[in-house]
């Protein structure tokens, strides 16, 4: 069973080794314990760890402000891929935005994650923007795709 937990300050920090971790996990260019609580430390900050079974398996790192609400990162354990871990943890960050009273939802994504990119569509998320180089690789700089959606009431 997938299960989901937040994590919210001030118990942000004592989740950072285990949200660096996750991190490690899933990208080829970590972050840090110390780059992960200073994330969280940011006014609006909010987060989640999804546990399978217990063992952490991914994560979602996002903020709200203004009526805005970003995920930073989300990021699923590649053992636990294509499990329902990703779907669950974007439905927490559109449920805590929604809380939060977010109009919108943003997300930046690789153009080439084909994964992430099929995820946020299911979801509502379509692309409104681009930003050139955005993510670097050891094949050459990939293109980020900004992706929106309403979550708000009208």
């Amino acid at each position: 069973m997938i299960t989901i937990a937040a994590v919210d300050p001030p118990a942000a920090a004592a989740h950072a080794a285990v949200l660096a971790a996750l991190h490690a996990a899933c990208f080829p260019a970590p972050w840090s314990a110390d780059e992960i609580t200073r994330l969280l430390a940011m006014p609006g900050a909010f987060a989640a760890i999804a546990r399978l079974e217990e063992a952490p398996c991914g994560f979602h790192l996002s903020r709200y402000g203004g009526g805005e609400a970003e995920i930073i990162t989300i990021g699923v354990h590649p053992q636990a891929r294509r499990s329902g871990v990703g779907r669950i943890l974007l439905q927490d960050v559109v449920d805590r935005a929604q809380a939060l009273g977010a109009a919108t939802l943003f997300v930046e994504v690789a153009e080439n994650n084909s994964a992430a990119l099929a995820l946020y569509r299911t979801a509502g998320l379509a692309a409104v923007g681009r930003r050139p180089g955005y993510y670097a690789s050891e094949t050459g700089a990939r293109d980020a795709l900004v992706m929106r959606a309403d979550v708000g009431a009208d």
